[in-house]
């Protein structure tokens, strides 16, 4: 038989280029090298960075109340049968109470502001 019988027909050129010895190898040293480079890559360490963050963070202020800052005060333990002296006594004892109760609360309050600004 004739050897042109057995070869097959190469009419198209992007086929003969394609089919090349030559060209094969290239791509599949190619496709080693990129495949090589891509596990280099999943078998290197991560690289693990820490990076301080600086910012301030709303915290509840937890601050009890003073006991100046009671429920009961020195009105509520005066009848309307007592006389006009003793409610008076009453009254004006109750505002200095409310006025300590005012000033721990307002400390208190200062207190807290304070703390969130050092944040």
């Amino acid at each position: 038989m004739c050897r042109a019988a057995i070869r097959p027909i190469r009419s198209n050129l992007a086929y003969s280029r394609s089919a090349s010895p030559r060209f094969n190898r290239c791509l599949s040293a190619y496709l080693a090298l990129v495949f090589a480079t891509l596990l280099a890559g999943c078998a290197g360490k991560p690289v693990i960075q820490t990076q301080v963050i600086e910012k301030p963070v709303a915290v509840p202020c937890l601050v009890d109340s003073p006991p100046e800052c009671k429920s009961a005060y020195a009105v509520d333990r005066v009848s309307i049968k007592d006389d006009p002296l003793t409610i008076n006594r009453a009254l004006r004892t109750e505002i200095e109470e409310r006025s300590a109760c005012e000033v721990k609360l307002l400390a208190a309050l200062r207190g807290c502001k304070k703390g969130m600004r050092s944040m």
